[in-house]
């Protein structure tokens, strides 16, 4: 019975990150989907350096930041590089996930690396994890695990980004507040 269980849970993680996926190439129908999937007592948190923390419980607070992420795909913003305004948008956020793992009956932890850039070519890498915890086949809690550190990406430049602007593009990725 276990087994079926955790094959169950893993499968949701997966779907998790493939309807995520979506909402990052902008398509609103998977913000239902997401949701659907989640508990409707549900706690999300993400846990970082600020300004990447924050809190969201229940269906409605999840389903509104999922929302409010979907409207985020090329969002216009202004970033300090070299001491002058500049405008940009949001261009690349894009997650790997390198490995999934069952904890216990009821827990899945993924690893993952996510690519954060504007549609001119700056931006960074950022590791992290997400700790699923499952209830009656439903997300009940999701930890999400920002590194504060940020490393350099492939085909992205992150030496012209001041400390404000990463975290500017971390917002943005992830819109922790709405």
């Amino acid at each position: 019975m276990i087994e079926q269980k955790g094959s169950n849970y893993q499968h949701i993680t997966n779907q998790y990150f493939t309807l995520v996926k979506d909402i990052r190439a902008g398509k609103e129908t998977a913000v239902q989907e997401l949701t659907a999937l989640w508990d409707s007592d549900g706690v999300l948190e993400f846990v970082g350096a600020p300004p990447i923390s924050g809190t969201f419980k229940g269906k409605a607070a999840i389903q509104t930041l999922y929302s409010n992420r979907v409207k985020a795909v090329g969002m216009p913003m202004k970033l300090e590089s070299k001491g002058v305004q500049e405008e940009a948008a949001l261009g690349t956020v894009d997650s790997h996930v390198h490995t999934t793992r069952m904890m216990d009956e009821n827990r899945v932890v993924a690893g993952w690396t996510t690519t954060v850039g504007t549609r001119d070519g700056r931006g960074f890498q950022v590791a992290g994890s997400h700790a699923f915890t499952f209830r009656n086949g439903k997300i009940s809690s999701l930890k999400v695990v920002v590194s504060p550190k940020h490393e350099e990406a492939p085909n992205l430049k992150a030496t012209d980004l001041a400390v404000n602007d990463i975290g500017r593009l971390a917002l943005a990725a992830w819109l922790i507040v709405a």
